[in-house]
């Protein structure tokens, strides 16, 4: 019970947090907020220079008893950083992103994406090919499963598609950024700052919220959002307005929820009243939710939201209502563990922003002779993908480290299918194409023969064997392993421990879930 109630808190904390970020207010010195909040979702093109960084503290009796592995690696991923040099926005279906991972104080690792309407071309620093994905929109059809379209109804239907998200994210933001609360803590003043080297005239706007600032502002803003009828009930006569006038997509749908026929069926008027009970009911239950848990948890919400933790972020914002450049800095630490094994955590966000809505050239995305697909991805195996890095490579370095060469094969004995077995002379059996396949080597049946092939690839080593003998070839030599290669319900078993040996892995139990586990693994460079 104790983990839901933390799984709930931070649930709410998160949803808590994020409305924040997205704080609007009314109009201050000329400023207005909500102005400024709505344009951020009109943005179609832009050029800009962004980051994000997340810092974690880590509690040291975390690390009592640990592997020092796992202690470096903790402390490594305590410090993450994305940092975009450039971004070209052209428009809904073209861009380009250039930047680096940085992880630790150490690793840093420089990458590129190029996106077109149909290609996406990701290149990593270290990377002996690019990644190519392919991004060809589908249609309304073939996301709902009901109609297979040509590539030039797609292309309709995708646009169609955007324009009605747009009409829709107006009427929701004009909703639920309009009753948005003003922070206490606000000022603004007119400054000139630099944006990609020009000096231009902004307004600087800075906001600023402890933890228990967050907590009764999040309230407040529920409350107002539950107590406005009028404006949900306008909200959803919107959205009912919008998919009234496109009834294409009704057309691909199949079926029109507002289409009217037959005495007994509703009305659009009953239609949109039963919407907005539901949406206020919603509001309300949340109302509750928050109530509820002030009342069972009031302690724990004081050790969250509490004077250590804040939001804090300053926006830079021209004369057309776009923000052009911000910094947001969020600091969580509760007063005890309730994020252990995390003292708390940082949070930092900076953007910088040009030529906004104008006319922007992403770069083309150009696709090698040679080329690392999408779909190859799925179908590797960690090491495969770790030798697609240069040994040198900070990325390798990075993958190694996280032993993503490492493979597990995992076989509890109380299995219903494919368990381990323990024989009467204590030789473990393991079905032998589930544990080949899970370490990625073949397996191949000669009728003739009746023999059984197993190749591979890493360790370079093809094994031999038939049914109901314990004579099998490693690598063109004559071995006897410990037990028969044995047929059991139709699955072929073999002894476990040779089998691992010939391939280089090692054997081992596990009972710490409760149930003996017989673990086969070996770590692949």
């Amino acid at each position: 019970m104790k983990s839901m109630k933390r799984f709930k808190r931070g649930i709410i904390l998160i949803l808590s947090l994020a409305l924040v970020i997205v704080a609007g207010c009314q109009a201050i010195q000329g400023v207005d907020f909500n102005t400024v909040l709505k344009n951020t979702f009109k943005v179609t093109s832009a050029e800009s220079k962004q980051s994000v960084e997340l810092k974690l503290l880590m509690n040291e009796e975390a690390y009592e008893g640990m592997p020092e592995e796992e202690i470096a690696l903790m402390k490594l991923f305590s410090s993450l950083k994305i940092q975009l040099d450039s971004v070209k926005i052209q428009d809904a279906s073209h861009a380009s992103y250039a930047g680096k991972l940085i992880v630790g104080d150490n690793v840093s690792i420089g990458f590129s994406i190029k996106q077109s309407d149909t290609t996406a071309v990701i290149e990593v620093e270290g990377a002996k090919l690019p990644i190519v994905i392919d991004v060809t929109g589908s249609g309304i059809g073939s996301m709902l499963g009901t109609a297979e379209l040509d590539a030039a109804a797609a292309d309709s239907d995708e646009e169609a598609v955007t324009a009605i998200g747009k009409e829709i994210m107006d009427s929701a933001t004009s909703f639920f950024i309009d009753n948005l609360p003003n922070p206490d803590k606000l000022s603004v003043n007119a400054v000139q700052e630099p944006i990609n080297g020009v000096t231009t005239s902004l307004f600087h706007v800075k906001a600023e919220l402890s933890g228990t600032e967050i907590w009764a502002w999040v309230k407040k803003y529920v409350d107002v959002l539950a107590s406005d009828r009028d404006g949900l009930e306008s909200f959803v006569k919107q959205i009912v307005a919008i998919m009234n006038s496109h009834p294409e997509l009704f057309e691909e749908m199949g079926v029109d929820p507002f289409e009217q026929s037959g005495l007994d069926m509703p009305t659009t008027e009953d239609m949109i009243k039963e919407m907005t009970d539901e949406l206020e009911a919603l509001f309300v239950s949340l109302q509750d939710e928050l109530k509820a848990m002030e009342e069972e948890g009031g302690e724990d919400l004081k050790h969250i939201f509490n004077n250590d933790s804040s939001i804090k972020a300053e926006l830079y914002v021209d004369s057309k209502m776009d923000i052009r450049k911000q910094a947001i800095d969020l600091t969580l630490k509760p007063s005890e563990q309730a994020l252990f094994p995390l003292d708390g955590l940082s949070l930092h966000v900076e953007s910088e922003m040009w030529n906004v809505n104008g006319k922007v050239e992403a770069d083309v995305p150009v696709v090698p002779e040679k080329a690392v697909y999408s779909h190859e991805l799925d179908a590797m195996q960690g090491y495969q993908f770790l030798r697609l890095f240069d040994k040198q490579s900070a990325a390798y370095g990075l993958l190694d480290q996280l032993q993503i060469g490492k493979q597990t094969v995992e076989l509890p004995v109380d299995y219903s299918r494919y368990p381990a077995i323990v024989t009467p002379k204590y030789v473990t059996i393991v079905p032998l194409r589930t544990v080949a396949e899970q370490l990625g080597a073949t397996v191949k049946y000669d009728k003739k023969t009746k023999s059984v092939t197993v190749y591979d690839e890493v360790a370079n080593t093809t094994i031999v064997l038939k049914e109901g003998s314990d004579r099998v070839t490693v690598n063109g030599k004559a071995k006897t392993w410990s037990f028969v290669t044995k047929s059991v319900d139709g699955t072929l078993y073999v002894a476990g421990r040779d089998f691992a040996n010939a391939l280089g892995a090692k054997v081992r139990w596990d009972d710490s879930w409760g149930s003996d586990v017989f673990v086969i693994e070996r770590e692949v460079h």
